[in-house]
């Protein structure tokens, strides 16, 4: 009865086009015009806005020439729009948390950036052209610093596309294949490593002696004196753990203990547990802060006794605390113009233990900084290279035979 009752759609064609090809219509007693075509096996519908014919045959004419066009071109229409699949592919990746919360939230971050690229495209026409296309417009565009993109930026891009194209084949089934991808090589495009500037030893300490005295200045009100306390136990943490920001800010009073080492001086330590970069399923990676990470640790609980184990540690944001401090030290900017934050304190705190440490092994100082030895390389080994060549000058006494002794001597040029 419901549906016997109903009032049936009504369609009026105003005026047909191109042989009938487009159509004209009013629907359901409406005044406004609604253009209709038939392409790619199915009906595809647009309202024009219009109220008169002339307008609305204005309207629906360049509408269906870019159709055909599009089309012409090889523009599918009626498939799954990328936008669509990206959407489905965070929801995935939120599911399935294979990876950590830090790298879903670059996701997030990723597709924020890339969604104008991909208005109403359809994943069937993201092909090689069309990501070389992109890898070429988004070249072209500026950082909020007003520096150009970098190709390890680019890269990132391309990762995350083929990520979405890899999902819509082997969860949703809606491709058969992804497209070849751009290649980072050769001189506008190559991968090189940028790692971020640190501070070094006579740096660090400039940097820390200003943050100590900025505490106790006395023309501060009381929460900015706070912010400046914490700020500098901040960085004596990050710094003595090799903490990525993150890490810093997912500590609680019950992640961190006092402890002795067993070297042959006992020296304490702060043992640490983090929500690293590599975590999985919340599990803490644990982290180990020397020397001003001791004394800083101890300030703080004496500061804070009231302080409950599941409290955070840092309680302040010091992004903005770090930037000034660094500005105030002439130091924001190193000698090639490019900036330190505080992603530049694990970098320092590294850089320190490479150039200081008594015995520095890229393996032991990769699991202390929960790294690889590879990236020890690649993005944090800043050392001056004259630092290795006074290690490796001269030659080791030799005890056995003139032979040798004659060797060494020929050796050294003598």
């Amino acid at each position: 009865m419901a549906a016997a009752s109903a009032k049936a759609e009504t369609t009026e064609v105003v005026a047909k086009l191109y042989e009938g090809k487009l159509r004209l219509e009013r629907r359901d007693g409406g005044t406004l015009i609604t253009a209709r075509t038939f392409i790619q096996g199915k009906l595809v519908r647009k309202t024009t806005g219009e109220r008169t014919l002339a307008a609305a045959t204005k309207v629906a004419t360049g509408w269906y020439l870019d159709l055909l066009g599009r089309d012409r071109k090889g523009e599918h229409f009626h498939g799954h729009f990328f936008g669509e699949v990206a959407e489905k592919f965070l929801t995935h990746a939120e599911q399935t948390r294979e990876v950590s919360e830090g790298q879903r939230r670059n996701y997030r971050q990723k597709w924020a950036l890339l969604k104008p690229h991909f208005e109403r495209k359809n994943i069937a026409d993201i092909d090689t052209r069309f990501l070389l296309a992109l890898r070429e417009a988004r070249s072209k565009a500026q950082t909020k610093t007003g520096q150009p993109v970098k190709p390890a930026t680019l890269k990132k891009d391309m990762d995350f596309i083929r990520m979405v194209l890899r999902h819509a084949c082997d969860i949703e089934k809606l491709l058969e294949r992804i497209p070849t991808f751009p290649s980072f090589r050769g001189e506008a495009w190559e991968v090189t490593p940028s790692p971020r500037p640190f501070l070094d030893h006579d740096q660090w300490v400039k940097v820390r002696k200003l943050a100590k005295a900025r505490v106790d200045d006395p023309d501060q009100n009381p929460r900015s004196q706070r912010q400046r306390q914490e700020l500098y136990w901040f960085m004596l943490i990050s710094v003595g753990a090799a903490l990525r920001v993150g890490e810093a800010y997912s500590l609680h009073w019950r992640d961190c203990e006092l402890i002795k080492l067993n070297d042959a001086d006992h020296t304490e330590a702060v043992h640490m547990k983090v929500l690293g970069k590599h975590s999985r399923g919340g599990k803490r990676e644990e982290a180990y802060g020397m020397f001003g990470a001791v004394t800083a640790f101890k300030a703080m609980k004496a500061a804070r006794p009231e302080a409950k184990p599941d409290d955070k540690l840092f309680t302040e944001n010091h992004r903005e605390g770090m930037k000034e401090l660094l500005i105030k030290a002439k130091l924001r900017t190193d000698a090639n113009g490019q900036t330190r934050d505080s992603k530049s304190l694990r970098q320092t705190g590294i850089s320190l233990r490479l150039e200081l440490g008594p015995n520095p092994d890229y393996r032991d100082i990769a699991k202390w900084a929960r790294t690889s030895p590879a990236m020890i390389a690649a993005f944090y080994d800043q050392t001056h290279p004259q630092l290795s060549v006074e290690r490796i000058v001269g030659f080791r006494k030799r005890t056995s035979g003139k032979e040798s002794q004659s060797a060494l001597s020929e050796s050294a040029g003598e």
